[in-house]
């Protein structure tokens, strides 16, 4: 087996509108090097079978620092992430992206911004659970993830109960969790969840707030404010003492 950075292997750079849920491809181009350098492409079956395989998911295994680390699950393909990292330099930031088409995206983005500073593995989250390190990312990204249709697709939900049990472990003492979704009564169904956990706390008066607003903005959530549909959002924040 490879080494997990030699694993990023040569791949595809999308140029994507959005369309419903889903990444419309437009244009294909190859990736070059340094986009290649920022594209960890962690094979499913491996990690799957042999995770201590892989590096833990702190600074110090994945940029070689022991700078801040933050993390956005699902960031399609990474015009928000790339913001954050461009305007944070001194600040690490991974992306997790199940999608091979967004990961390419996103790296290529990352690239032709010079953003040593970020990393988009393109793997699935719910395979990362021993990789997952103690006190180790000071800030989550959960933005606009997909909500169930159907009783089949809850097992694939990112935000359940697992998920607050491994943040409280993952999360720095304050550290923050960020939500949002263009679908109200799955937010509502989330931060119900949270607001039973006492390791938890909303962060904000209200119960939860309207919008998402941003410098830059991903496609996906500018593809359906032209339709009118604003976001609802909360942020949590990690108790200091667990």
């Amino acid at each position: 087996m490879a080494s997990w950075q030699e694993q990023g292997r040569p791949g595809t750079h999308w140029v994507n509108m959005s369309r419903g849920r889903q990444i419309a491809r437009l244009k294909l181009r190859p990736l070059n090097a340094e986009a290649e350098k920022l594209l960890l492409n962690w094979d499913l079956g491996e990690l799957y079978s042999h995770p201590e395989r892989f590096p833990h998911l702190t600074s110090v295994e994945l940029f070689g620092n022991q700078n801040s680390l933050e993390v956005e699950i699902g960031p399609g393909s990474g015009e928000y992430l790339c913001y954050l990292a461009g305007n944070q330099p001194d600040t690490n930031y991974l992306g997790i992206e199940v999608s091979r088409r967004s990961a390419a995206a996103c790296a290529a983005l990352a690239a032709e911004n010079g953003l040593s500073n970020l990393r988009v593995l393109r793997t699935d989250y719910k395979l990362l659970r021993l990789l997952l390190p103690g006190e180790g990312w000071a800030k989550v990204y959960l933005h606009f993830p997909d909500p169930p249709h159907k009783t089949a697709d809850e097992k694939k939900r990112i935000f359940n109960q697992t998920f607050l049990d491994q943040m409280a472990i993952t999360l720095v003492p304050k550290g923050l969790i960020s939500v949002a979704s263009d679908k109200p009564e799955f937010l509502v169904r989330m931060l119900e969840l949270a607001e039973k956990d006492p390791r938890f706390r909303v962060t904000h008066s209200e119960r939860y707030l309207e919008g998402l607003e941003s410098a830059v903005k991903s496609r996906f959530q500018l593809f359906w404010e032209r339709k009118g549909v604003r976001p609802l959002r909360f942020t949590l924040q990690r108790s200091p003492v667990i």
